[in-house]
């Protein structure tokens, strides 16, 4: 009753916390990689209508992203002066640090969209974890998430890590009370969100053989009540809500694609790898004109199978590693974390060791909302175990919030509202908020104290798990504490260190061992170039050899090359 009074308080005040932290962190950062190319683009979007930047993510989070800035009256750079496309990276950089507001305006506006969401997860969470586990369970859930250091990370920027991560659990926990219930009410909302989750992310498309695994599941539970023809029925009202939003949010693609002559599908995707192929079949089949998010799809696909630069553990491979992810989960998850999955994984054995080990296979006796919280997140941690692109834990974060409300279900499941709950809750709640509190405001370069903590995090990782260029003002205020704004700096971002008062000289060559020696001031490399990402390994390898004297937001590595006297 106490728990039940003082839960819509205690949420509020979560959400109130996680916004501010999010915020201060976001106004002491410059942008990452990505976020300049996703914002200039979203503007692009609505400005002009040209859905051709970018096409690798679809537009949804890049224009809602851009809504609050068309109170800002910016400039889009002018077309290039041969009339030939602009580099997207460049075009970024030049909306940014070359308009007519300053970057760090534009990018807080941008990022409050993103932000905003965060909050409205917290209370979508709550709202339906106490429906279906009760509110201790419920607030457990929201602290877990509310406080997670990896999703406060990537809460605030602009990118399609985050809201793909709310869409993904929300659109399988509503197909999952369809299947419950059976009404077309449920089944609409799980339609609406997955089309929210599509016009995110391409990796929602794995949202379709997720549906398909619990209707199956749900078919050998109650054949006559979901038989496989109401599946076509369902099956359709998703794919065609889906269809719908698609052709909404890319409005002025679709005019395009229906009253211009534009290239055809199936002569611009690649069929060398599955996606592609199964585009160029359906696009030789129905004559599709090459729309947008087609060829967007596409490119995704012909990304990951051609790989991407990546760093794991002291190794670089440009393929990738069917191992990176678990350790990813190792390594960044938080210790709360890495306990609940314990206690999931604990009760899932306890169970099937209670129904005998014979009857595994036989989902009859098992309530498909368990099925639903356990399935989709193994799932999506198994097939990107085989992506070629290993940039970062952001391309797991859907697993999260299933295990965080997983666990809470199960520690409400076996202790009810007895005081074993609240001490296991209490416990590990608590534990969630210090390891957010001894990252903080740092939270992109968290890494948990198994592995010795962001201090270690290179020994394990780089690229955005710890280095995305987003420490640019911190490496100002660290100049500025010690007397100076003239350093050498390797910097892996696309924030403008002039813009932001670094007088930037550049390094020697590897082989200049007479320019190293004329060094005289402080040297900063980020880290992912030090570790010989992207960039030759001899380019660095002189700091390599000696111990900074400063770790920067973790992600930017100081050392002192100034002659004695100094």
């Amino acid at each position: 009753m106490k728990v039940s009074r003082l839960f819509w308080p205690a949420v509020a005040c979560v959400a109130a916390v996680v916004g501010a932290l999010e915020v201060r962190s976001a106004l002491d950062e410059t942008q990452t990689w990505d976020e300049g190319i996703h914002i200039s683009a979203g503007y692009t979007y609505l400005q002009r209508g040209d859905f051709s930047w970018n096409i690798e993510h679809p537009p949804l989070v890049k224009l809602v992203s851009a809504l609050p800035l068309a109170w800002l009256h910016l400039d889009l750079p002018a077309p290039a002066a041969n009339g030939r496309r602009r580099d997207q990276v460049q075009y970024g950089i030049e909306f940014l640090y070359r308009n007519r507001v300053h970057a760090d305006t534009i990018l807080i506006a941008a990022r409050s969209a993103n932000i905003l969401l965060t909050l409205l997860f917290a209370v979508a969470l709550a709202w339906w974890t106490r429906r279906r586990f009760g509110p201790a369970a419920a607030l457990l859930a929201v602290v877990l998430c509310g406080f997670d250091p990896n999703l406060i990370a990537h809460g605030r920027y602009v990118t399609t890590d985050f809201p793909v991560t709310v869409f993904y659990f929300f659109a399988c926990v509503l197909w999952v009370e369809y299947l419950e219930r059976g009404s077309f009410r449920s089944l609409l909302f799980a339609a609406l969100v997955f089309t929210l989750a599509t016009i995110t992310k391409f990796s929602a498309i794995l949202l379709i053989p997720t549906f398909v695994a619990l209707y199956a599941v749900r078919w050998v539970q109650k054949p006559k009540e979901f038989p496989l023809r109401r599946l076509a029925v369902a099956g359709a009202t998703v794919l065609a809500t889906g269809f719908a939003g698609v052709i909404a949010i890319y409005w002025p693609e679709t005019v395009r694609c229906l009253t211009t002559e534009v290239p055809l599908l199936a002569d611009v995707v690649n069929r060398e790898n599955l996606v592609g192929g199964a585009l160029w079949r359906l696009g030789r089949t129905l004559d599709l004109p090459a729309h947008r998010f087609l060829v967007g799809l596409n490119a995704v696909a012909e990304h990951n199978a051609g790989g991407h630069a990546s760093y794991l553990l002291g190794l670089r491979s440009d393929t990738g590693w069917w191992y990176y992810f678990p350790v990813v989960f190792a390594v960044k998850s938080t210790v709360a974390a890495l306990l609940a999955a314990a206690i999931v994984l604990a009760a899932g054995i306890w169970r099937t060791a209670r129904a005998g080990f014979r009857n595994i296979p036989d989902f009859r006796n098992i309530p498909i909302l368990a099925i639903g919280l356990a399935f989709p997140p193994v799932f999506y941690f198994v097939l990107s175990m085989t992506s070629g692109i290993n940039i970062g834990m952001r391309h797991i974060l859907p697993v999260y919030p299933f295990l965080y409300v997983g666990v809470a279900a199960i520690l409400m499941r076996l202790f009810g509202t007895r005081r074993k709950l609240a001490a296991l809750g209490l416990a590990l709640g608590l534990l969630q908020i210090l390891e957010c509190a001894s990252i903080a405001p740092d939270y992109l370069a968290f890494f948990n104290a198994f592995v010795g903590g962001p201090g270690n995090g290179p020994l394990y990782l780089a690229d955005s798990n710890i280095d995305w260029g987003q420490d640019v003002k911190k490496l100002v205020h660290w100049l500025d504490a010690h007397g100076t704004r003239r350093a050498r700096v390797f910097y892996f971002g696309n924030a403008q260190l002039r813009y932001y008062g670094v007088d930037e000289l550049g390094f020697p060559g590897p082989r200049d061992q007479q320019g190293w020696n004329d060094i005289d001031e402080y040297c900063v490399a980020s880290v992912t170039p030090l570790l010989g990402n992207y960039v030759p390994l001899e380019d660095l390898a002189q700091l390599r050899l000696r111990e900074p004297i400063a770790k920067v937001g973790w992600s930017m590595y100081v050392y002192d090359l100034r002659k004695k006297g100094k």
